[in-house]
């Protein structure tokens, strides 16, 4: 995201959105009440009466919620219109802003925004990503892992010739050069360096083999796994060897500190803590190792927990905890909700009696 104006007293920043990263950058800073300028298009008619038709506009929205869909590359904004052409009469309607890469647009927060958002903003850019390929004689799956979350990008069954069948060997061959292409050509249209082939068999080797030879820029990791397809895929993400080689991004860091949660809290249910009240009262004391909060918990619509949890997170970045944010749609982010919103592993055991909130 490229930083191209602030404010003087820094509350009115204007940015270049230039990928989707940027795009869950902003899903993740913006919350109720900020205001959104942006040009648009809406239906309008002079005064209010007569026909109506559809123009570009620029508009600000005062900020009720936000949207995004990963790999769609659209960002949508709901709120309700504070500023614009006056002789439409929108002023006080609702709208929603669609922002997409290459779009710039003004962000307002009364009171500005803080040096860590707009550490955020400046930041915000590609992080890398990587393409997964389950592949076993049955079916095969490759997905697109980023920062925000994986999609499957094919999913298909290798439908090879019996076992007896003369052309049985030639057919598979043709089917994994097939796969190989895919990963190569998946890998090269969205910018992604690494590359992560599982199997139960030998499949995956080959398939590995093939794609070293003819892309040798990428960074090939091969690993076990008891299926293809998209089961597989899943299996793989899982695993100890695929998260060393995609720690960059966000949704394998939380799936790490998930586990860590989970097996803190069998053994030692003091050195972990849930729920907004819970992690703030150990986040002031300096506490939290790692933090994994929900993506729409820092937007919440009630002020108290969004309160909360902004304090949460800038207590435990003063302290130099890690703090990861994830997408309440993904994987890990569903057993984060299930947990309250927002986790934490603590660096030392807290009585739980010492954890209520003082003002």
């Amino acid at each position: 995201m490229k930083v191209l104006e602030k404010s003087g007293r820094g509350e009115t920043v204007k940015v270049r959105v230039e990928g989707e990263e940027d795009l869950w950058t902003l899903k993740t800073l913006l919350r109720p009440g900020d205001v959104v300028g942006a040009r648009t298009y809406r239906e309008v008619s002079m005064g209010g009466r007569g026909p109506k038709e559809r123009r570009p506009l620029f508009l600000k929205v005062r900020v009720k919620n936000v949207e995004f869909q990963p790999f769609t590359g659209k960002l949508r904004i709901f709120g309700v219109i504070v500023e614009g052409p006056e002789e439409y009469g929108l002023k006080g309607k609702h709208h929603s802003i669609v922002i997409g890469p290459g779009q710039t647009i003004v962000l307002e927060r009364p009171g500005g925004w803080n040096r860590k958002d707009l550490s955020r903003m400046e930041e915000s850019g590609p992080r890398g990503r990587a393409i997964i390929a389950a592949v076993d004689y049955d079916e095969y799956g490759i997905a697109l892992l980023a920062p925000y979350g994986f999609k499957i990008l094919v999913e298909e069954s290798m439908r090879l010739p019996g076992k007896d069948d003369p052309s049985r060997e030639q057919e598979l061959e043709s089917r994994l050069a097939r796969i190989a292409r895919l990963i190569i050509d998946y890998a090269k249209a969205n910018d992604a360096g690494v590359v992560v082939i599982v199997g139960p068999g030998q499949l995956k080797a080959i398939v590995a083999d093939r794609v070293r030879r003819e892309a040798p820029s990428l960074r090939v990791v091969v690993d076990d796994a008891s299926m293809g397809g998209r089961h597989g895929i899943e299996e793989a993400l899982r695993r100890t060897t695929v998260s060393q080689a995609l720690r960059e991004y966000t949704i394998m860091e939380a799936e790490d500190a998930i586990g860590e949660f989970l097996s803190a809290a069998a053994r030692e249910p003091e050195r972990v803590a849930m729920g907004p009240g819970e992690v703030l009262a150990v986040a002031r004391m300096g506490a939290v190792e790692k933090l994994v909060v929900l993506d729409s918990m820092i937007h919440s619509i009630d002020d108290n927990e969004r309160e909360m949890v902004d304090e949460a997170l800038a207590s435990a970045e003063m302290y130099r905890g890690k703090v990861i944010i994830i997408p309440e749609d993904s994987p890990p982010g569903e057993q984060v909700k299930r947990l309250g919103g927002i986790i934490a592993v603590l660096r030392y055991p807290v009585p739980m009696q010492s954890r209520r909130i003082s003002e």
